[in-house]
């Protein structure tokens, strides 16, 4: 998504005869934690407050979806979510929300504790196939613009490449073995491994809602499937099947009875964030220059489909003037790392 996003909007405005390679290690959409992302668009935190630039980063997110929807429109699932309230001080805090919020969310009561319809822009999106719908919509911008872009498949980047490099989220610069980063620097994340589960239903599910409690409940591209996401695992080794059935069971049972009554176990997914320290403002991502020629886009955590289009922006804008000003102007609280950032002797 970081990728994608900064590409898009570096061919938005780069000048004619600019070229731009992705070079990933699988085709677009197939791998990383993307691959397997929950989908969830919407710029609410679990108690229901809008977390920094939500609804700045939702109506960005919004155009690039605009963009991808000309090539493919059958990965927005649905165009409303609801978030369960879990205690009756969430209930209250989410009535609240209702009353700050009309334009985006209501307030439904009913038998339980209730729920808070998020719309207006708030979707349920697959992210595989929004990931290659907005490749196609990079390549046919390239071609408008008099520039061209190209995917390149590839574990590592190699140290000669000509041009400006920027390293884009992705678990695979960071991993303890093998990472593209790992020996170069120390930067203040965190990863962290989400497994999901997908059940089998007896019947289709053509009226799946997605159902927000902490974890998830949502719908699949295939009607006989059902999602439920995610575990939050700091450990190296991964929770086993019956562990993570165990965890996702204890925190969306309430929520769907039906779901874990009637389903089946499909598949487990699993994929890895690069998660951001903590700060006044939530986790702002990481973005900014490294060196000379090199620059750095990650630390999303679980926002990247909330904010991958506005930080993608703000980071094009930056690479095409070759200063960290245009990241600086639009917020000073963006250099949060750049005091934490260590370049280690290799």
């Amino acid at each position: 998504m970081a990728g994608l996003s900064t590409t898009y909007h570096l061919l938005q405005k780069a000048s004619p005869g600019s070229h731009v390679t992705i070079i990933d290690k699988a085709p677009v959409g197939t791998a990383g934690a993307s691959s397997v992302a929950g989908g969830l668009l919407h710029p609410l935190s679990p108690r229901g407050k809008l977390v920094h630039w939500g609804l700045e980063g939702l109506a960005a997110t919004n155009k690039l979806v605009e963009a991808a929807l000309r090539f493919d429109d059958a990965f927005v699932l649905r165009d409303e979510l609801y978030r369960m309230a879990t205690t009756p001080q969430n209930a209250q805090q989410l009535q609240a929300t209702a009353e700050r919020l009309p334009t985006l969310c209501e307030w439904l009561g009913c038998n339980d504790l209730g729920r808070l319809r998020l719309h207006k822009g708030c979707k349920v999106i697959h992210v595989p196939t929004y990931l290659q719908a907005l490749w196609k919509a990079c390549l046919q911008l390239a071609d408008e613009r008099g520039c061209t872009a190209s995917w390149s498949i590839a574990n590592t980047v190699n140290d000669t490449v000509a041009g400006t490099v920027l390293y884009a989220a992705g678990d695979g610069l960071f991993q303890p073995k093998g990472g593209i980063l790992t020996n170069r620097m120390k930067l203040p994340i965190q990863l962290v491994r989400g497994q999901s589960l997908e059940l089998k239903m007896p019947d289709p599910q053509s009226n799946q809602p997605a159902l927000m409690c902490g974890k998830y409940i949502s719908p699949s591209p295939d009607s006989s499937l059902v999602v439920v996401g995610a575990t939050h695992e700091f450990k190296e080794e991964a929770l086993s099947l019956d562990q993570v059935v165990e965890e996702l069971r204890e925190r969306t049972y309430d929520v769907s009875p039906i779901t874990w009554d009637n389903g089946k176990i499909h598949r487990l997914t699993s994929g890895t964030r690069v998660q951001s320290e903590r700060g006044q403002n939530g986790r702002l991502p990481i973005i900014g220059r490294l060196s000379t020629d090199a620059w750095i886009f990650t630390g999303l955590s679980s926002r990247g489909l909330l904010y991958h289009g506005i930080y993608g922006e703000i980071l094009a804008d930056a690479i095409l003037e070759d200063s960290e000003n245009a990241i600086w102007e639009r917020s000073q609280d963006l250099s949060w790392w750049k005091s934490k950032f260590v370049v280690k002797e290799t």
